[in-house]
C-alpha cells in the first residue's frame, strides 16, 4: 500500500507533458504500442506486471523522473538521487530521441511536420501533435529506428542544424561499441551486490565483426531450458547454464571468444547469466535468472470460465455410471475462478450437441476486453474424447477448435486454458482405485493424442493423467486432479507463480496420492508462447466448504 501511495503521488505531481514523456521512454521496455494508455497509473501497472517496477526496485522510476528533469520529485519521494553503473534500463536511442524533442521548439515542430507531409499520412499530422507523437509515428511507419536516423537528421538539418551533431555523436558511440573488438565477444561484469555477497550480471556488451550494437532486448535464447555452447567455449570456462542454474555467476574479468564461438552462443543478456568457472570465484555466488515474457492480464475481468459438469449418465447409450462426487469439483472450480476474477458459467449434464453448442456460443462472444478464456470439462472419456451424457463422444480437438485464432479473433494471442477431467483409455497405473471416469470397471485418463494438440498458439490442455492411464474420483472428495488444481491455484497465485509452475506442483501433489496398488500422473500439453501469471486477487482465497457424505 505504501508503494501504491508513492506511485499515486507521482501520478498526481506529473503534468500532461511529463506523463507523455514517461510513456515515450517506456516504449522499448514494454515492446508495445502505448498510445491507448489513458493515465500514468496504467503505465505503472504495466511496468509492475512486467517486473520492471516494484517496491523493492525503484531504479526505473528514478531513471524516468531524472530523464524527465523531475529531480524535485526524486527528492520529495526519498528515492536514490543517482543510479549505480549498469542499472539504466532506458536505451541510448530512446534517450537520444527524448533529448532531441526537448530542444525542438513549437516553430521547429511545425516546420518538421511540413517537411514530413509526404512521408506520413496527412491524417496523422495535426495541430495538437507533439514532437514525441511525431517521432512515434515515424517509428510506426518504420522510417525511424536506432539503425536508421537519416530522415530525422535530414529534417533537423533544415530546421535546427546544431541538433544533427547529437545524432552524429550517437552514431559514433554506437559504432565504437559494435566495432570496439572485432571478431570477439566481450562480457564485462558491471555490478556487485556486496551487501549480500553476490555477483550479478547487470550489463553485458556483445559485438562481433560486421554487426551493429545488439541490445539486450534483441537477444533471445533459443530455448527456455538450455543454452547451447561449443566444446571450445566449455573448455574456456563457460558451463552450460541449464546444468547449473543455482550457481550462475558473472565474470569478473573480460573474456574473449572467436567469431566461430560467437555464432554458437545463444543467450539473453537481459535474463540469462553464465557460470564462469574461475578458481578465484566463490562457490556459492549467483546471478540473475532467465525469465520468459508473460501474457498481459490487465482487464477488469479475466474472462469467461466455462465449466461443463456431466454427472447423470442414466440415459447413455454406453454403460457409464453416474459420476458421484463431481459436484465437489464444480463447487471448488467455481469458487477459485471467481476469486481469480473470471465470469464463471456452469452447464450441467450436457449431451454431445449441447457441449458443442455451449463452446460455439462462448467463442462467438466479444473477448476483446478480457485477458483469457478457461474451460473445465468434468465427464467420462475414452481415447482422445470426452462423453456427453447421451454417450456420444466429443473429440478434444472439437473443444479447442472454436477458439482458434481464425475463428475467435477476439481471443487471438490470448491464452486459452482447458482443464480436462475425463478418462482417455483402459490401462491402469499401479497403486489406486477409488472410482474412474470412464466406461468399464477401470478406465484411464490417457493424455491427449498427438493429433489433438491445437495447431494454433496460446492453448493449454491440462489433462488429469498421462497417456493411456486412469484418473480417479472420490465420491466424498471429488477428483484428485481438480481438487489439487484448485488448491495449488489458491496457494500459489498470490506468490506470483506462473501457471506451468502451478501445474508442476499439481503433478507432484497428485503423484503422491495412492490407494491400494494404483496411482495417477497428470500432464499438461500446451502451445503457450508466454508465461500465464494471474494477477493477485485483492481478497483472501475462498475457504474450502465442508463436504456432505455420499453413500458409495
Amino acid at each position: 500500500m505504501e508503494f501504491q501511495g508513492l506511485l499515486l503521488q507521482v501520478e498526481r505531481s506529473l503534468s500532461k507533458t511529463d506523463a507523455q514523456a514517461l510513456v515515450f521512454l517506456c516504449v522499448d521496455l514494454l515492446d508495445r504500442d502505448l498510445s491507448s494508455l489513458s493515465s500514468t497509473g496504467e503505465l505503472f501497472s504495466l511496468l509492475m506486471d512486467n517486473d520492471l517496477l516494484s517496491s523493492e526496485n525503484t531504479s526505473l522510476l528514478t531513471e524516468l523522473l531524472h530523464t524527465c528533469h523531475r529531480q524535485d520529485l526524486i527528492r520529495q519521494l526519498g528515492l536514490r538521487t543517482a543510479l549505480q553503473p549498469g542499472e539504466s534500463l532506458i536505451g541510448p536511442y530512446r534517450k537520444l530521441l527524448f533529448d532531441l524533442s526537448e530542444n525542438i521548439t513549437e516553430k521547429d515542430l511545425k516546420s518538421m511536420m511540413f517537411l514530413l507531409s509526404k512521408t506520413l499520412p496527412r491524417s496523422k499530422l495535426h495541430d495538437k501533435m507533439t514532437t514525441l507523437q511525431l517521432l512515434l509515428e515515424l517509428e510506426k511507419e518504420d522510417r525511424l529506428n536506432s539503425d536508421n536516423l537519416d530522415i530525422l537528421k535530414e529534417c533537423l538539418s533544415s530546421v535546427c542544424p546544431m541538433l544533427t551533431k547529437r545524432i552524429d555523436q550517437f552514431k559514433r558511440e554506437t559504432d565504437r561499441r559494435s566495432h570496439q573488438q572485432p571478431n570477439q565477444i566481450n562480457i564485462r561484469h558491471i555490478s556487485q551486490e556486496t551487501a549480500e555477497g553476490k555477483n550479478s550480471v547487470s550489463e553485458m556488451a556483445v559485438s562481433h565483426e560486421g554487426s551493429s550494437s545488439i541490445s539486450s532486448d534483441e537477444l533471445r535464447p533459443p530455448s527456455y531450458f538450455s543454452t547451447t555452447l561449443s566444446p571450445s567455449m566449455e573448455e574456456s570456462g563457460i558451463a552450460r547454464a541449464s546444468e547449473h542454474p543455482e550457481s550462475l555467476v558473472a565474470p569478473t574479468e573480460e573474456l574473449s571468444l572467436s567469431s566461430t564461438e560467437v555464432q554458437s552462443l545463444h543467450f539473453s543478456v537481459s535474463s540469462v547469466s553464465l557460470d564462469l568457472k574461475q578458481p578465484s570465484s566463490p562457490p556459492n555466488t549467483s546471478a540473475t535468472v532467465m525469465e520468459l515474457p508473460k501474457y498481459e492480464m490487465k482487464g477488469d475481468k479475466r474472462g469467461v470460465c466455462l465449466i461443463i459438469n456431466n454427472y447423470d449418465f442414466s440415459t447413455s447409450v454406453h454403460r457409464l455410471g453416474n459420476r458421484q462426487g463431481t459436484q465437489f469439483d464444480e463447487m471448488r472450480l467455481k469458487e477459485v475462478f471467481e476469486w481469480l476474477g473470471f465470469e464463471v458459467v456452469v452447464r450441467q449434464d450436457c449431451t454431445e450437441q449441447q457441449i458443442l453448442c455451449q463452446l460455439q456460443e462462448v467463442s462467438e462472444r466479444d473477448h476483446s476486453q478480457v485477458d483469457c478464456f478457461v474451460c473445465c470439462v468434468l465427464s467420462h472419456g475414452l481415447n482422445g474424447t470426452i462423453y456427453g451424457v447421451d454417450g456420444n463422444q466429443v473429440r478434444l480437438q472439437q473443444l479447442t477448435e472454436p477458439f482458434s485464432g481464425h475463428l475467435c479473433r477476439s481471443l487471438k494471442e490470448k491464452p486459452k486454458l482447458f482443464f480436462i477431467q475425463a478418462c482417455q483409455g483402459h490401462k491402469e497405473q499401479q497403486i489406486v482405485f477409488l472410482q474412474t471416469d470412464g466406461p468399464g470397471t477401470i478406465s484411464s485418463d490417457a493424455g491427449v493424442p498427438k493429433n489433438s494438440i491445437p495447431a494454433d498458439a496460446d492453448f493449454l490442455l491440462g489433462m488429469a493423467t498421462t497417456p493411456d492411464y486412469a484418473s480417479f474420483r472420490d465420491r466424498n472428495e471429488g477428483t484428485w486432479f481438480i481438487q489439487s488444481l484448485c488448491e495449488k491455484l489458491q496457494l500459489l497465485v498470490p506468490g506470483g507463480c506462473d501457471l506451468l509452475t502451478i501445474l508442476t506442483e499439481v503433478n507432484n501433489d497428485v503423484s503422491k496420492k495412492a490407494f491400494g496398488a494404483k496411482k495417477q500422473m497428470p500432464q499438461p500439453v500446451y502451445s503457450l508462447r508466454k508465461r500465464v501469471i494471474f494477477p493477485i486477487p485483492s481478497s483472501p482465497g475462498p475457504h474450502r466448504s465442508a463436504k456432505k457424505a455420499i453413500v458409495r
